[in-house]
């Protein structure tokens, strides 16, 4: 749970507890509707206790599903790169891709002639 969500739950638990007091205070010198209104009331923020459980859980399993989609992901980056290292070592000479396919290096294994139009 977050620093944030337990501040939260704490003032949940002290709104609770304040309304609860209230009620007992107030039990017999008020209406008793008005008593089991504030009652029910004490029980709202209790809601609130449980719902931050609820989002901390659902954080938890986000955090570990972007853990194991982070893994796939490294996985496919490194795959990727390994591919495009391997397309980049089978390709043709620098000079013959900037030149359209009219120059080759020397050193090139796809030499041919200048004069090759084909």
């Amino acid at each position: 749970m977050s620093r944030g969500s337990r501040t939260l739950s704490a003032l949940y638990v002290a709104v609770a507890l304040w309304l609860a007091y209230c009620t007992v205070r107030t039990w017999g010198t008020v209406p008793a509707w008005t008593s089991l209104a504030m009652a029910a009331a004490s029980l709202a923020p209790l809601l609130g206790i449980a719902r931050e459980g609820v989002i901390a859980e659902e954080r938890r399993t986000v955090a570990v599903l972007r853990e194991r989609e982070g893994r796939r992901g490294a996985w496919r980056d490194t795959a990727a790169a390994l591919l495009a290292q391997a397309e980049v070592d089978a390709a043709c000479c620098e000079r013959w891709w900037t030149s359209c396919a009219t120059d080759h290096d020397p050193g090139c294994a796809h030499r041919t002639s200048r004069d090759n139009s084909a």
